[in-house]
Formats: structure tokens, sequence, C-alpha cells
């Protein structure tokens, strides 16, 4: 009798330890980056370049671009219009975005020109 329950403790023991190791603790950080990306471990993960030639989600390609934004920015700003934001350029030379206006939140656009129309 002290045989069988010595070996049924000793089996229950035995189970309950390996079901303790399933549950081991994850490691800190990030596991799983996103596709197309890499992970330093420093909390600023660096995208590499685009593969298909397609600018990223929010990214600037060059130079003039982040000049042409600066200067449709001011542009509409010397126009009386505060809160200038989402603007983007058409493919036409337009530039349209929001801005605020005597209070009012309203639809831009910057012709080639120069001209400032609320839409």
């Amino acid at each position: 009798m002290k045989t069988t329950l010595t070996i049924a403790a000793a089996g229950i023991l035995a189970l309950s330890g390996a079901a303790l190791a399933q549950n081991a603790p994850l490691k800190p950080g990030a596991t799983n980056p996103p596709p197309g990306t890499s992970y330093s471990g420093t909390g600023s993960p660096a995208l590499p370049p685009s593969t298909t030639g397609t600018p990223r989600a929010g990214a600037i390609d060059s130079q003039n671009q982040t000049a042409g934004l600066a200067s449709a920015r001011a542009q509409i700003e010397s126009a009386g219009f505060t809160d200038v934001k989402g603007l983007s350029q058409q493919s036409d030379g337009t530039w349209r975005g929001r801005a605020v206006k005597n209070g009012v939140e309203v639809a831009v656009v910057l012709d080639p020109a120069g001209r400032v129309m609320v839409q």
C-alpha cells in the first residue's frame, strides 16, 4: 500500500512539474516585429528601404517635397489661415488640405499660380 502511494505521489509531482514548465514567462520587448521591419531592441525600429519602389505611408521622399510642403503651408498661412494640416500635393500641382479661418475649419486649395481658395 505504501509503495502504491509513493508511486502515485511521484507521478503527480512529475506531471505538475511538466505543467509548470509550459507556462514560462515571455521575454520583455518586441518578439514579433511587423513584416518589413527590423528590431534592434532599442525601442526605435528602423524600416528597411522599400523593395517595390513605393514610399512608406507618411514618408516624405525628398528635400524638394519637404520644401514644397513648407512653401505651400506658408502661402496658405499668409492668406490668413491658421492650423493648416493634412496638406497633400495632387498630380496637377495643387495642394489640398484643411485650415482654420475666422474660427471655422475649411478645405483649402493652393493652385500652382499661388492662389488660395476655399472649397
